[in-house]
């Protein structure tokens, strides 16, 4: 396993205060805010050590209520909001500052036999025709303020292969859509629970830049503001982060200064593993 692999599962492991109460240490990816990818993985994390051991994440929902402070932990307060039968319903309130930064509802099912359906993973190339954005970003590496030049240009967790690449600094006309190819740079266990965590941290990452595309805008030009509003993701079928996997992306949406994106991640036999959907603040001010 690659050390920023294992560093990022060891952030998904909380330390737990009470029986419901969890505290999860924050990183810092270049930006002062906390990624949003990580408070919805390490509230899943949360969420699940609570939940019954015999039922499995199938979907969340979370709402960004203010930016979190990547200089800073993050306590996770679970509750638990209805028990039933075959499914256990939960909310996570994520809170800095004594300021609840972002909610999380979260629901558990048996698994259960039935109908199976589900849409055609798109014909698009294989990994090795998209570049890595990892060197998409060392050409960038000149652009991009010496401050924060280092977080950007590190290794990262995920090897991630793109077809359109939009420079962060000046933006690309591009169709109001996006296919990344992903897959962890290491070994990740075997477990079900560290899986779904990493896939739910990975969403968060190209959905929002997605609905830049028709607008020939990067999300690090001057004049650019860019925040999630609300992400939720269903978890259909098992994945495995070990092999590739196709997060197709696409806009249907932008009015209002938001932008909207919706997203289904395959795995290379052409299984649904999960579909996503997100609506963030796009705003751009020429002052």
């Amino acid at each position: 396993m690659s050390v920023v692999l294992n560093q990022l599962i060891d952030l998904l492991k909380l330390e737990q205060l009470d029986d419901f109460l969890f505290r999860g240490q924050s990183q810092d990816l270049g930006l002062r805010q906390v990624f949003g990818g990580q408070v919805v993985a390490q509230a899943l994390s949360a969420a699940i050590q609570v939940a019954p051991q015999d039922r499995v994440l199938h979907s969340c929902h979370a709402y960004f209520l203010a930016p979190g402070d990547s200089q800073h932990p993050i306590i996770y307060d679970v509750e638990v909001l209805r028990e039933g039968h075959h499914f256990t319903a939960m909310r996570v309130k994520a809170i800095q500052h004594n300021q609840a930064i972002c909610h999380i509802t979260a629901s558990f099912q048996m698994e259960e036999a039935g109908f199976d359906h589900q849409s055609s993973m798109p014909n698009v190339g294989e990994p090795d025709s998209f570049m890595a954005e990892s060197v998409a970003l060392q050409k960038l590496a000149q652009y991009i303020p010496e401050p924060i030049r280092d977080k950007f240009t590190a290794e990262r967790p995920f090897d991630i292969r793109t077809q359109h690449i939009n420079n962060p600094f000046q933006g690309t006309l591009l169709p109001p859509e996006q296919y990344v190819w992903v897959k962890a740079n290491g070994e990740v266990p075997q477990d079900r629970v560290i899986q779904q965590c990493l896939l739910a941290y990975f969403s968060d990452f190209h959905p929002l830049l997605t609905a830049l595309h028709p607008h020939q805008k990067g999300f690090l030009e001057t004049g650019m503001k860019l925040a999630t509003i609300d992400h939720s993701i269903w978890f259909h079928r098992a994945g495995d982060l070990n092999d590739w996997l196709l997060y197709a992306i696409e806009s249907p949406n932008a009015f209002g200064a938001r932008g909207l994106s919706r997203g289904q991640i395959f795995d290379r036999q052409g299984r649904l593993i999960a579909t996503t959907q997100q609506e963030g603040l796009i705003r751009f001010s020429e002052k």
